[in-house]
């Protein structure tokens, strides 16, 4: 540090020196990527921005050459007319060729900025299957993600890429009209070029306040919006309607707006105060220079040279306002940009793999060997050393409370996590020796909160192997083998009739067909490991009945775990681990776990007497979940 430096400066400039790297990276990043679209439309746009930025020069000469023409000739100026007829051919010839390179210029700009918007979308969509599900369940992370999501029609970023194209244009067109002035008076295009620089400083900070806004209220909003989601889709209205929760909603959703109207109001006062007052600097340098212009001319008598003055006056405050404003705007536009490109440059899964292929059936097992895992930014522990070994071709339930660890096996077991330590084999192979992408397609999964994909039923099946989704006859095979085909068949459309209700012409159905549904693709997918999480949760006892006799369809022909806490759905098991505090406590068949005495024979009872009435002769109402 210099002696003349203080304390503070070295730390501000090194923030500066930040900032504009950042920014620098980031324009950088949008020139890449719409050069990436089309090199030929990029290249003709900056051309057609570089001609159109010699026009105004052009119309200067060009006046100031037709005025002092049309003064020689009433003086009776030899050559005065044939002067005045091609400036105005000149003149007529500078319109239309602005006209044709605006018309041409839109048209570009329309095809680049359709081009981008659609690029942005599918890169946003492509990040998003590639991120590690911690991003998703991780807050902070997940409110990055919304922040991208706002730009992910790729608008911000397009404006951007116009505004380097203005502001190259008004800086080009600056150079040349100031030249014209400079070669007047040098003072004078001083005062011009300075005048609109305290206007853009408020309006740089204001736009940086309100990036800083913006960026902090992303959670806020983020609530605001899910208040909305509840008061307008099919999925939460029965409930927000019979608990009459809509006024407390509505009540709760005003309160964030009111907030979002205070803070930006007061934002909005303060910029467009500032903005009027220091834009006053830049009235004062213009009448300054207009007097000043008057007064020079009428000392030398040549109104063509005051006529070009006059609208290179003009012409430069237009050229430098933009130049500055376009900075401004570019800088405030950078900032949310920024959210995009930050998002997109983020580091992808942490889960890796190796390059063995996935057998297509299992030959040993499953084994976990002392696998201990806590979730990332968390202390607490999911599992502790936790052991277990599923033989192939068996079917293993997990059974505990809430929190014990029967999720957490699964997505360890899915490679949806890495463990903290320990190790997983497969087949005796350490897990991380598959190829992953091979793994996942090998194991189909029925989750509790299955996705209900509103689309048609040969989506909703054929998503089991995608590549399958013309295969008629594999999809109506799964069907059957879930029971799924007993209320597809009725359908007019059968397989092709769109599900849900968010599309014109689409068929609702009920939760225990949606089960089955589900369960046709994970029959679909016949892979060599199967994972059912609650595959019987939220259906009637003789949808229950029927979805069993399928279970032991799904578990003879793979190796399965099923997480359940139905004990009904847990006998069909070969084997059942009992899970407490991701440990596993209790290990064995149903029958030697009730002879153990433990906490799954102490289970099993509470539930097993729930199905019955105080006097023991009739079926009571069904526990959702006893566990």
């Amino acid at each position: 540090m210099s002696a003349e430096q203080t304390p503070t400066q070295a730390p501000a400039q090194t923030q500066t020196h930040r900032r504009l790297s950042r920014d620098l990276r980031y324009w950088w990043l949008v020139l890449r990527s719409f050069w990436g679209l089309s090199p030929l439309r990029v290249s003709a746009l900056a051309l057609l921005t570089l001609l159109t930025a010699a026009v105004p020069a052009a119309g200067i000469w060009l006046t100031a050459d037709a005025v002092q023409a049309v003064a020689d000739a009433v003086e009776g100026v030899p050559g005065a007319g044939d002067r005045l007829t091609r400036a105005a051919a000149g003149m007529v010839a500078v319109a239309v060729g602005e006209h044709v390179l605006s018309s041409v210029a839109q048209y570009l700009n329309s095809l680049l900025q359709l081009e981008f918007g659609a690029a942005i979308g599918e890169q946003v969509m492509v990040k998003g299957t590639r991120m590690d599900l911690s991003s998703y369940e991780d807050p902070e992370a997940y409110d990055r993600l919304q922040r991208a999501l706002r730009e992910s029609g790729g608008g911000t970023a397009f404006e951007v890429f116009e505004e380097m194209l203005r502001t190259l244009t008004s800086l080009a067109s600056l150079v040349m009209v100031s030249s014209v002035l400079f070669s007047w008076n040098a003072w004078l295009a001083v005062v011009i070029l300075l005048a609109p620089v305290p206007a853009l400083a408020a309006h740089i900070v204001f736009s940086k306040e309100g990036y800083a806004v913006e960026y902090h209220r992303a959670q806020d909003r983020r609530r605001a919006f899910y208040y909305q989601d509840l008061t307008t889709t099919d999925s939460s209205y029965k409930e927000v309607k019979l608990y009459q929760l809509g006024p407390y909603l509505v009540d709760r959703y005003r309160a964030l707006v009111q907030e979002f109207f205070r803070v930006d109001r007061g934002l909005a006062r303060r910029r467009h105060g500032w903005s009027a007052v220091l834009g006053l600097v830049s009235v004062a340098g213009s009448a300054g220079a207009l007097v000043f212009a008057l007064k020079s001319t009428a000392s030398t008598g040549r109104l063509g040279e005051l006529a070009g003055y006059l609208q290179a006056l003009g012409a430069v405050h237009v050229a430098a306002g933009g130049l500055l404003l376009g900075v401004a705007t570019l800088y405030q536009n950078t900032l949310f940009t920024g959210n995009l490109f930050d998002y997109l440059s983020l580091p992808e899964g942490s889960v890796t793999g190796g390059t063995r292929p996935f057998p297509r059936r299992l030959t040993h097992g499953i084994e976990f060997q002392d696998v201990t895992f806590h979730y990332p930014g968390t202390e607490t522990v999911a599992l502790d050393r936790f052991s277990c070994f599923v033989p192939a071709g068996t079917c293993c339930a997990l059974v505990g409370a809430n929190g014990a660890g029967k999720s957490t096996v699964v997505k360890l077991l899915t490679r949806l996590y890495e463990p903290t330590s320990g190790r997983i084999l497969i087949d005796g192979v350490p897990i991380e020796e598959y190829d992953t992408t091979d793994l996942q397609r090998n194991i189909g999964v029925v989750f509790q909160d299955f996705i209900r994909y509103e689309m048609p039923v040969r989506h909703n099946i054929g998503f089991g192997r995608v590549e399958e989704l013309d295969d008629t006859d594999r999809i109506r095979a799964a069907a059957a083998a879930s029971g799924a085909d007993v209320f597809v068949d009725g359908f007019e459309g059968t397989y092709d009739t769109v599900l849900g209700r968010h599309f014109e012409g689409g068929r609702q159905l009920s939760g225990g067909q949606w089960q089955k549904i589900a369960l046709a693709r994970a029959f679909l997918r016949d892979a060599p490991i199967a994972i059912l999480d609650e595959p019987t949760a939220a259906i009637d006892p003789e949808a229950e009945a029927d979805i069993f006799g399928r279970l032991k369809t799904i578990c003879s022909r793979a190796t399965s775990l099923v997480v359940s806490h139905r004990f009904s759905t847990v006998r069909v098991a070969d084997k059942i681990l009992v899970l407490d505090g991701g440990s596993l406590i209790e290990e064995g068949t149903h029958g030697e776990l009730l002879a153990l005495g433990g906490t799954y024979a102490r289970l099993f009872r509470l539930q097993a007497d729930a199905y019955l009435t105080p006097s023991g002769t009739g079926p009571a109402e069904r526990p959702e979940d006893l566990a």
